[in-house]
């Protein structure tokens, strides 16, 4: 078998054992999506175990495939009520998001100059921690440009794998608390902000 059918073979196994894990769900909470990257962590470790070589340059293809459809499909899914809830409570929302982004940043650069952590390693530990993707690949292709060999581009790849599971599950064991401390209805809000993008599409 060839390095780029063999590339694409592991690829869809990744596929099907992310989705599996994402879809189990420990009282009513689960990975989803981000089952995958457990996937590719367990496929990956016995792919190197079995001493397989994989095409890198296919590598780089479906990873930088993969991001835009990643962006593209997020846009789509939130575009539609983007505008409404700018005026809403959206402000007050991106406001928090940044003040997150911000603090990620300011413990990461204090991480790097603490610990000497390598500029590689300590960005994808920040992608990772915040469970933000296309960060990783900027990162990358940001030290690309810079002329860093790519086994230290690597090591990006690799931290942001390591804190990506911890980002994981500090979100859901948040948003499990905030759930049970404001006792929050998912199905109620769920079908409130259903309404709300249907009457907003309305006007």
């Amino acid at each position: 078998m060839s390095d780029i059918a063999l590339t694409v073979s592991i690829l869809a196994l990744v596929a099907v054992v992310g989705l599996f894990i994402g879809n189990v769900k420990f009282r009513g909470i689960g990975l989803g999506i981000g089952g995958v990257l457990f996937g590719g962590i367990i496929v990956g470790h016995f792919v190197s175990q079995a001493g397989m070589t994989l095409s890198s340059d296919m590598l780089h293809v479906i990873q930088e495939f993969g991001l835009i459809l990643f962006v593209y499909t997020i846009g789509i899914q939130v575009g539609p009520g983007f505008f409404a809830s700018l005026r809403v409570s959206g402000l007050r929302l991106n406001l928090f998001a940044v003040l997150i982004v911000i603090i990620g940043g300011l413990v990461t650069a204090i991480l790097h100059k603490l610990f000497d952590i390598p500029l590689p390693v300590v960005l994808g530990i920040f992608s990772g921690a915040v469970t933000n993707t296309p960060a990783l690949g900027a990162g990358q292709q940001i030290l690309r440009d810079l002329g860093t060999p790519m086994e230290m581009v690597d090591q990006m790849g690799m931290s942001y794998a390591m804190a990506y599971p911890f980002g994981i599950c500090g979100i859901l064991f948040t948003m499990w608390m905030l759930r049970v401390i404001f006792r929050v209805n998912v199905e109620t809000e769920a079908q409130a902000a259903r309404v709300f993008t249907h009457q907003w599409r309305a006007r």
